[in-house]
């Protein structure tokens, strides 16, 4: 089937054709994916997916691309956005779409005079990908707040309740089950509004101090007990450079893209990391970003 053929019955949905994952990520490297659908609301989202999958037509389903490390190579595949899936629904439950930015949902419920999001500030995801990795900062998680989550499973959508997210540290079943992401039912709080402000600040207050520029966050898991980024500076690689790609000085768990790095430059960073690190620390590093390939 040729391009054309493949893509001409997609024309009800909003597209982006090439997509470049060098100015779409936020560690600003990769080459580009086929094409990418911008789906407006749940059920377009779900007959998209039914196309996709019926003309065999492999994807991604992604927010923000903070997390993530592209491929340097191009890629025939689909990337479903859910930046379009943004309504939220504040009453006695708060109901949330996958594609909503933490920002957006914070000062919806600040506004509203709801409280327990506030953890959430200053960390630039989509509520999708806070639930899909169990996002998090100072032993505070997602996970706390959720109630439900909306997925969509063999094209059907299922309500998820909490026990069965699998919820851990920076894991859940949505990364090895292929469920598709479309929201959740967020338990919080009335609290009030000049608290809620206070608390924010405190929580981004404790953020000023991350590493500026083109990066994923943080690369690695903590260890229990540990702290990924003190062992990485125990290991001597601080500051640590291979080719455009940088171990923060700040922060050692985050890799900086300073200069036009590659994510070859990335990865061979990371395997230098795992290697250095088990080698003198005794502690094999797991990675918490996701790489596309």
């Amino acid at each position: 089937m040729s391009e054309c053929d493949l893509f001409s019955d997609y024309a009800a949905f909003t597209t982006e054709k090439p997509f470049d994952f060098t100015k779409n990520s936020s560690i600003g490297c990769g080459g580009n994916a086929e094409i990418a659908f911008y789906p407006r609301t749940q059920e377009e989202m779900k007959k998209l997916l039914q196309r996709l999958q019926c003309d065999k037509f492999n994807f991604y389903v992604l927010g923000n691309l903070t997390n993530v490390l592209p491929a340097d190579e191009n890629v025939n595949k689909a990337v479903v956005s859910t930046k379009k899936l943004i309504g939220i629904q504040i009453g006695k439950r708060v109901f949330v779409e996958a594609g909503v930015k933490s920002g957006n949902l914070i000062r919806a419920c600040r506004n509203a005079g709801k409280s327990g999001v506030e953890f959430l500030t200053g960390i630039p995801c989509t509520l999708g990908g806070a639930l899909y990795m169990n996002a998090g900062v100072n032993g505070r998680y997602i996970a706390e707040i959720v109630e439900s989550v909306f997925i969509l499973r063999d094209g059907k959508t299922v309500v998820l309740p909490i026990e069965e997210c699998k919820y851990g540290y920076k894991t859940s079943v949505f990364m090895n089950n292929g469920d598709v992401i479309l929201g959740a039912t967020l338990r919080l709080e009335d609290g009030d509004k000049r608290n809620i402000i206070e608390t924010e600040k405190e929580y981004l207050k404790r953020r000023q101090h991350l590493p500026k520029g083109k990066s994923m966050g943080c690369v690695f898991k903590n260890p229990k007990g540990l702290f990924a980024g003190g062992l990485i500076e125990q290991a001597g690689l601080k500051g640590k450079r291979i080719g455009g790609a940088k171990i923060s000085d700040t922060h050692a768990n985050f890799i900086i893209n300073e200069n036009g790095a590659t994510s070859e430059d990335i990865k061979t960073l990371i395997r230098l990391i795992k290697t250095e690190v088990e080698k003198k620390c005794n502690v094999l590093l797991q990675e918490e970003i996701r790489y596309l390939t």
